[in-house]
């Protein structure tokens, strides 16, 4: 077989003389081998998590005596702590690669950086975030297995010199293929893929290598542990369609509320660390371990991923008061873990949340209807999905994620009902997710389309023409009127002072009807027609922003200075010349051109 070289090349690859292979099928050839290494990747986490979690709450948290009650159960506090003294080293050490919520960087390196992401990221999210979950961090699995998969996709792109639009589909596939093996769910991996990952971008040439590494890595992983369902569920069944339905619409509707809220408040306390407490970032990290070890000391339930307790709940163990206080306590831990510093995933934290959020919601529908309603279990089991869909914007993944974690088809139609209402509310109340709102806050937007994102990414230079027309600010209407008949290009005219500067821009709406004006040739002049009130573009400002200004002021063309603060002018925009850009642009990246 020739070798891997380059994946410009894929169409020439050779399994044999004389047999070449197609693009697409070398692509699901290299969606096997990131779904090997994805599904080999969580189980090394998978290893590493309940490594620590042995190490801190069967070892060490006996040798301090925590499960003898009394004074000693205060000690639990010490196992966050204590996580974190190394964690924070790790932090500080490697913070643009590990620190806080990982997805956002996984999204931007896939929208913004061709897919280019650090081999270091490997280990590090096989060895730190699993530290912070074993020792009690209020923190989830699934970020930081989807930044370890999307980066095994990254390095075997980056070995073979993938194109940038390729190494995002491998990056993708490898982040897909990772929360397939982290679930034992490959259609929810391959649905996170396109829905997260690739922001909602469904088209035929992602599904072979997405679809492929998500099985691949399911199947490496029931090889190693078995078939698993995640959560064992009561016996499901709708009682009453009528009293059952309406419900779980109602259901979704407080998801979506409570989704918001956790994406403000996680955003929030993320945003008061970074710029309010001003400590070197190991002792940040210590802070939030400390308060969540504070917050353990009374709920021991909100420390890891709690999923044990997501079992119980399931099952009504749990009495529906605290379950009710969990809710909002498990958002407050997760934002101190995470917002602190230490890394981990809100997969978890927001499956837990959706589980008690259902949980209380069913127990108050089964008191109202008591015969006529599910057991609250089944309204815990439907929140999961519910909630994970509504503050990730991720319908189907919440859908499918559940179907596959519960393996009962009888939860898909209230699942449809709850989580689809729970989206839609939630986008309408927030535009942005709990991956996107962080970015959106600096003022990058990733999930209002692709057309959005090219624009956002090209500059007004890529744009920029020097053919333009200017006058002097001093020329008589009857001036204009010779240039616009004989010289003028353009339906638009620049104005400018002695000196080039800019003075403003007479669009041919208000030209054309002075034009017809000849009562007025010597009593008008250029600076009189022009509106001067236009802020000029410059050079390094995208397209999206001169988009933007095109409907504003409703002019063809826009006039672009050199640097901030100056007003020579120095070329313009035109509405066609950003279109071609644009087009441009979507013919290179769907060749791959550097």
């Amino acid at each position: 077989m020739a070798p891997l070289g380059n994946l410009k090349d894929l169409g020439s690859l050779q399994w044999k003389p004389g047999v070449r292979l197609s693009e697409r099928f070398s692509l699901v050839y290299l969606g096997v081998l990131v779904g090997i290494l994805a599904g080999l990747g969580n189980a090394a986490f998978r290893t590493c998590m309940e490594f620590y979690r042995y190490l801190f709450f069967s070892k060490y948290a006996g040798y301090l005596g925590v499960s003898s009650g009394g004074w000693k159960r205060a000690l639990i506090f010490l196992l966050p702590v204590t996580g974190a003294l190394v964690v924070g080293l790790a932090v500080w050490r490697f913070a643009d690669s590990i620190k806080g919520y990982g997805m956002p960087r996984l999204l931007l390196s896939v929208a913004r950086k061709g897919g280019y992401i650090k081999a270091r990221v490997i280990p590090l999210n096989i060895t730190i975030p699993t530290l912070v979950i074993g020792s009690g961090g209020s923190a989830g699995r699934e970020g930081p297995i989807a930044a370890l998969g999307g980066a095994l996709g990254s390095v075997v792109g980056q070995v073979l010199h993938a194109t940038p639009q390729r190494m995002r589909v491998l990056v993708a596939s490898g982040a897909g293929a990772a929360i397939a093996a982290a679930f034992d769910a490959p259609i929810a991996g391959m649905m996170f893929a396109l829905e997260i990952v690739l922001l909602g971008n469904f088209d035929i040439e992602h599904f072979p290598p997405v679809v492929i590494s998500a099985g691949t890595a399911t199947v490496v992983t029931e090889a190693i542990y078995g078939r698993e369902v995640t959560f064992r569920l009561p016996p499901f069944q709708l009682k009453n369609l009528w009293i059952e339905i309406p419900s779980y619409v109602v259901l979704g509707l407080v998801v979506s509320i409570l989704a918001v809220l956790f994406i403000r408040l996680f955003h929030g306390i993320s945003e008061y660390f970074e710029d309010r407490v001003h400590l070197h970032i190991y002792l940040k990290v210590l802070f939030g371990a400390a308060l969540v070890g504070a917050m353990g000391i009374f709920l021991p339930q909100v420390m890891g991923n709690g999923y044990n307790y997501v079992e119980q709940v399931l099952q009504g163990q749990l009495p529906w008061v605290l379950v009710t206080i969990l809710v909002f306590a498990k958002m407050v831990a997760t934002s101190f873990t995470i917002g602190s510093g230490s890394p981990g995933g809100l997969f978890s934290p927001a499956l837990y949340i959706g589980c008690m959020i259902g949980a209380s919601f069913g127990g108050v529908v089964h008191l109202l209807f008591p015969t006529l309603s599910a057991h609250p279990g089944a309204y815990a089991s439907v929140g999961m999905g519910a909630f994970l869909g509504a503050a990730c914007h991720a319908p189907l993944t919440g859908i499918f994620l559940l179907f596959e974690m519960t393996r009962n088809y009888q939860i898909m139609l209230p699942a449809i009902f709850a989580t689809m209402t729970g989206s839609l509310v939630a986008e309408r109340l927030l535009p942005y997710s709990l991956d996107t709102y962080g970015l959106a806050r600096k003022g990058i937007f990733l999930h209002h389309g692709r057309e959005r994102e090219v624009l956002e990414t090209l500059k007004v230079k890529d744009a920029l023409t020097k053919d333009f027309d200017a006058v002097w600010e001093g020329t008589s209407l009857r001036g204009l009127r010779v240039y616009f008949g004989r010289f003028s290009r353009h339906t638009d005219l620049f104005v400018v002072d002695n000196e080039g500067r800019l003075v403003g821009v007479i669009p041919f709406s208000i030209l054309r009807e002075a034009l017809f004006r000849e009562d007025l040739d010597d009593l008008l002049v250029a600076r009189d027609l022009a509106i001067t009130d236009v802020e000029p573009l410059k050079e390094d400002d995208s397209l999206l922003e001169a988009m933007k200004r095109f409907g504003h002021r409703g002019v063809d063309h826009l006039p672009v200075v050199d640097r901030e603060g100056s007003r020579i002018l120095t070329g313009m925009v035109t509405r066609r010349g950003v279109i071609e850009a644009y087009n441009r642009e979507q013919v290179r990246r769907s060749v791959g051109e550097e």
